[in-house]
């Protein structure tokens, strides 16, 4: 059976429903049998905990009885008994303590033992844990880690140890991770740290939930860690000198690019720059044209200049003559009064106008007091005085008086504008709510308080983002109907606002009423959350004819409610019929309740009426009554505003006093005034009666004759301005010009070969005019200059496109010159391109060569390995029938696309490894590498690609290559798994596709092959004699194990459980215990009949099958 560490006993001390116990183990097959909860998994859970060194055991406990089981470690050690209809929980163990559980392992070769196991410290006012993992050599210690009744604590245990041990044979850790390496590296011969628990774990409640050939993969061809470094470092350097090569090469096809496009863009600046030459050539020659025009257009005006100044002189004198011939007759027409009299007279007008505006001012005033008049609210004096107001008869004592009492009237007035618009404005604001909710039930919505609607929308979008999914949040009295309209009001009546109360599914209603909280409870204290989840659960019966009845809903939990609130209220038909019940209510709405008798508000049933699809006609029709009593509440009260607000703008004296005393004053001056005019008109009616008129006539023809010359003066004189303007333009015009003429000169550089293309192009114009030839050339230039734009754009884009390559080099994009490009260029082309050409192909060679001695040889060794493995394994498993079957595994090529390299790495060119070569290796080499290489170069480069981790790549990209790096050096990756099951007579049948369709035993056969066989390797089994390590364990636990099998194919599944030389626990409940007796070594009975106590007896095999034997001839005695 070869060398192994078998479990031979385990101390519990303290464990759920074990205050004390020792089991002794069978180094092969080991039976727990009892019936279902007496106790088998807290046995097999507590062996977990230390076999794992795992304190948390939420993967595991409990699992084979309870997939879903949610068994917590304090429960396990405090021994909990019952969950209260409280929630409190009860346990076995209610003061401190500590409990132990300890394994003891033989070396079945040197018969040497070694312990290991856990220490808890417990405190059960708080339910605190402390935990210590130990290890020791030798036996269990003889007082089972106690003192006496009492369990060692973690500080008396590192005492017991320490006094009895060396340091060399215990060991102490608090830490799952410290603990579990020190177990599977050192005390359990190596086991692998991740296959060996998550193995054990799937084995105990056995269920495969992946696909066969993944287990046949993962757990029986374990992961072969080969080691690529060499191999990576190669064909690292071979990468990057390839990846070198490539980049140098793309950067001289970069800067080669950049080169012929910068040639393009500098033909364009020659071509501009010969248009500019021809442009600056004719605009010196346009400037000295125009200079020799302007000399001579200055000589010319100087001239006219002279000519208008002497003109302008002789005007003057003939002005001087007349104007004095003027002043004679002028001063005869002073002499004789008749100007002074007109003056008056003018002067009187203006007087006049000025007293007819104040007096139309005055009559406007009078005519807006007369309107007072016409109303009611003058009293006899105060309409006196208007009439002595308007008969222009008042003094300022009146006015004042008329002032006075206006304003009282006034105030009275404004007093009852703001009356009335308080009023109107309380009317038009319920009209507003009225028209708002008439248009909400118009469009089929009921018009809840906005207050009721903003809580409704919160709960709902609060909800919704939490759940991520939509919530439907209700107002009750819209999921509700009456179902006899007779019994409407009193419903709604008796609801109140419960009908307006917010209500959600069961599953909601907590958070909906925790998100209610957070409402601003000033704003929404009238709204209410119903806690459907807790009326839903205390449902009781409704009492016949009860108010309940009458109301129809589509959900259980509103049933609830609604039964909750009124399936006490019986509908009643008289008082006499009210008082025999405790709570009762009438159709009309007389409620009664808590022993007294009462009308329900009729604002409930009315216009609060909300409940079901009639609700929004009848709350429609309430509505608009309204809305017409308003109206015409409303009417009168505007005609008495209008009226108002026109008094109020009727005249009340607004000026002062001094200024309707000084209109009066005016309006009594004009006949007075008007007499004056008549006596001033008299007078010079005389005076033109004499030579005044000659006079006249003669002084106006004068001044027409001055006012001619004048104009002629003027005329020269601007013409004479204009010129002398015309000749500082003119000195201007060529003080700039010359400026322009020096600037042109001053850039212009004679070129002989420009110069000789200037004057071809202008033998190419001839009989052009100037402007023409400019104008030309413009738009040649302009054309020129948008195609070297484009050209330069194009030169950008390629010096875009390297600098994004080549950043580091530090070059400018947008110089005009192509120098350091260029010079790149050539030392690129000229040294580095071969060097790294060299290289590259050197490196090659040696990448290869490492890649095929460190990768594939591995890969193919890996694989011959795992085949020897399975045919091992089949050579065992040839040997076992079940019933009439046999298995087989099989492993082949990859039957996916991985499977195309696995002919490079098993071809028969391989057969010699360059490990085993002596001597020169180059030539050796050469007798199998070159046709291998030549039959699988493209497969071997696509390998070395995917080894290679990507360059600038973020880190998703990196980690995908990293994984593809761990796929492709697994050599698994290059394989199929699969099982067949033989049967005699028939053709060998793959599992794969055929296990689902098995069913009972014939469906776990081979599941339980597979199983065992991943332990098989797990444990290492297989491995060669000669390689020697400390022995692993070989124990494999099956909780409820081969239930669909028959007897003969359980004992085929634990022969090959003794063949492959494993000890084993096998657990199932004692109603299949006929399968298992005549197969295992030793029984345990469990039983738990008070569920607070685990007993467990132990029974050889002989002892076990007499004890049966004894109760089958008892039971045929009592037959």
């Amino acid at each position: 059976m070869g060398r192994y560490q078998a479990l031979s006993k385990m101390c519990l001390n303290n464990w759920h429903y074990i205050n004390e116990k020792l089991l002794s183990f069978h180094d092969e097959i080991n039976f727990f049998t009892g019936h279902s909860g007496s106790g088998k998994s807290t046995v097999l859970d507590a062996l977990q905990i230390v076999l794992y060194a795992d304190t948390n055991g939420r993967g595991f406990f409990n699992k084979a009885a309870k997939e879903d089981s949610d068994r917590s470690l304090i429960e396990y050690l405090r021994g909990m008994k019952v969950v209260q209809e409280n929630n409190e929980i009860s346990y076995l163990r209610n003061k401190n303590f500590s409990s132990t559980i300890v394994l003891e392992f033989q070396d079945t070769e040197t018969h040497r033992y070694q312990s290991l196991g856990i220490i808890f410290d417990v405190d059960v006012s708080v339910n605190d844990v402390n935990r210590m993992f130990f290890w020791h050599a030798g036996e269990l210690e003889p007082n089972r880690y106690r003192d006496g009744e009492k369990v060692f604590s973690i500080s008396e245990l590192k005492e017991y140890l320490q006094a009895n041990y060396s340091r060399e044979d215990f060991f102490l850790s608090r830490t799952n991770e410290k603990f579990r390496n020190e177990l599977y590296s050192n005390y359990f011969g190596g086991l692998h740290p991740k296959h060996f628990p998550a193995l054990f774990k799937k084995a105990i409640p056995f269920k495969m939930d992946m696909k066969l050939e993944d287990f046949v993969k993962n757990y029986i061809c374990t992961e072969n860690d080969i080691h690529m470094e060499d191999m990576q470092d190669s064909v690292a350097q071979y990468t990057r000198l390839k990846r070198r090569l490539e980049d140098t090469k793309n950067e001289i096809s970069l800067l080669t690019d950049i080169q012929e496009q910068y040639g393009r863009y500098h033909a364009y600046v020659n071509q501009l720059e010969q248009y500019q030459y021809n442009l600056d050539k004719l605009d010196i020659t346009a400037i000295e044209g125009r200079l020799e025009k302007l000399t001579l257009q200055q000589g010319a005006y100087e001239e006219d200049i002279k000519v208008l100044a002497l003109t302008i002189q002789e005007l003057e004198q003939g002005i001087k003559k007349l104007q004095e011939q003027r002043d004679e007759v002028a001063f005869a027409i002073q002499n004789s009064g008749y100007e002074h009299l007109e003056a008056e007279l003018g002067n009187l007008n203006q007087m006049l106008e000025l007293l007819y505006r104040n007096k139309a001012a005055y009559d406007k005033v009078a005519a807006g007091l007369r309107i007072w008049l016409e109303t009611e609210l003058l009293d006899p004096s105060l309409a006196s005085l208007i009439e002595q107001f308007d008969a222009c008869q008042v003094s300022y004592a009146d006015i004042d008086t008329i002032k006075l009492e206006l304003a009282q009237i006034r105030r009275e007035l404004e007093g009852d504008k703001v009356e009335l618009t308080r009023a109107l404005s309380e009317l038009n604001r319920k009209l507003s709510d009225i028209n708002k909710q008439i248009n909400l039930l118009k469009n089929g919505q009921k018009a809840y308080p906005n207050y009721l609607l903003e809580a409704k929308d919160y709960i709902t979008k609060e909800l919704e983002q939490a759940y991520e999914l939509p919530v439907k949040v209700d107002i009750l009295a819209d999921i509700i109907e009456v179902k006899d309209e007779r019994w409407l009001n009193a419903v709604e009546g008796y609801m109140g606002n419960n009908k307006l109360n917010l209500i959600v599914p069961p599953e909601y209603a907590k958070p909906a009423m925790e998100i209610y909280k957070e409402l601003d409870p000033k704003k929404y204290y009238r709204v209410a959350v119903i806690d459907t989840e807790k009326v839903l659960r205390d449902t009781r019966p409704i009492l016949p004819h009860s108010l309940a009845e009458e109301i129809e809903t589509g959900t259980d939990y509103t049933r609830a409610y609604i039964d909750y609130l009124m399936g006490g209220v019986i509908k009643c038909s008289s008082t006499w019929e009210l008082r025999k019940n405790k709570s009762g209510i009438t159709a009309d709405c007389v409620l009664y309740q808590g022993y007294k008798l009462q009308h329900l508000n009729p604002r409930n049933y009315t216009e609060e009426a909300y409940i079901g699809r009639s609700a929004i006609e009848r709350k429609r029709k309430l509505l608009e009554q309204s809305q017409r009593e308003l109206l015409l509440e409303k009417e009168p009260l505007d005609r008495k505003l209008r009226r108002t607000e026109g008094l109020l703008h009727y005249e009340y004296l607004s000026n002062d006093t001094e200024y309707y005393g000084e209109l009066l004053k005016h309006l009594r001056q004009i006949p007075e005034k008007e007499q004056q005019k008549e006596e001033y008109k008299r007078k010079i009616n005389e005076l033109k009666q004499l030579n005044v008129d000659e006079w006249k006539a003669k002084k106006l023809l004068l001044e027409q004759l001055m006012e001619a010359k004048s104009k002629q003066k003027e005329k020269s004189s601007v013409a004479l301005q204009s010129k002398e303007n015309d000749i500082k333009g003119f000195q201007e015009s060529m003080l700039q010009l010359n400026e322009e003429l020096n600037e042109k000169l001053a850039n212009y550089q004679h070129d002989p070969l420009r110069e000789e293309a200037y004057r071809l192009f202008l033998q190419e114009q001839e009989n052009k005019k100037a402007d023409t030839i400019r104008n030309e050339l413009v738009y040649l230039k302009q054309k020129g200059e948008k195609q070297m734009e484009e050209e330069f754009f194009t030169l950008l884009k390629r010096r875009e496109r390297y600098h994004d390559a080549y950043a580091y080099r530090g070059f400018s994009i947008t110089s005009k010159d192509n120098k350091e490009y260029e010079g790149l260029l050539e030392n690129l082309s000229s040294d580095k391109l071969a060097e790294f050409t060299q290289k590259a192909n050197e490196q090659a060679l040696q990448a290869i060569y490492h890649f095929k001695t460190d990768f594939i040889y591995k890969i193919r060794d890996a694989i011959k390995e795992v085949m020897q493995q399975k045919d091992d394994l089949n050579r065992i498993l040839a040997q076992l029938d079940f019933g009439k079957d046999k298995y087989k595994f099989i492993i082949t090529k990859n039957k996916g696309e991985d499977g195309k390299f696995y002919e490079m790495f098993m071809d028969e060119n391989l057969e010699i490894n360059p490990h085993q070569l002596t001597g020169n290796m180059n030539n050796q080499m050469d007798m199998f590498s070159l046709q291998h290489e030549k039959d699988y170069s493209e497969l071997i480069n696509e390998l070395i690609e995917l080894f290679m981790p990507p360059e600038n790549c973020d880190n998703k990209a990196l980690e995908e290559a990293r994984a593809n790096m761990e796929k492709y050096a697994d050599y698994r990756t290059y394989l199929s798994f699969d099982m067949e099951q033989l049967v005699e007579g028939m053709p060998p049948m793959r599992l794969s596709r055929m296990l689902s369709k098995n069913s009972g035993g014939e469906g776990q056969n081979p599941l339980y092959v597979a199983l065992l066989a991943s332990f098989a390797q797990v444990y290492r089994i297989n491995l060669k004699s000669n390689v020697r390590r400390r022995p692993t364990p070989r124990l494999v636990v099956l909780d409820e194990a081969f239930s669909k099998m028959d007897a003969e194919k359980v004992g085929s599944c634990i022969g090959l459980i003794r063949k492959l030389g494993f000890q084993a626990i096998i657990s199932a409940t004692n109603d299949k215990i006929q399968n298992y007796v005549d197969n295992v070594d030793k029984t345990f009975v469990f039983a738990n009949p008070n569920k607070n106590r685990i007993s467990v007896q132990e029974f050889e095999k002989k002892e076990f099958t007499d004890l049966l034997t004894v109760q089958e001839d008892e039971e045929d005695d009592t037959d």
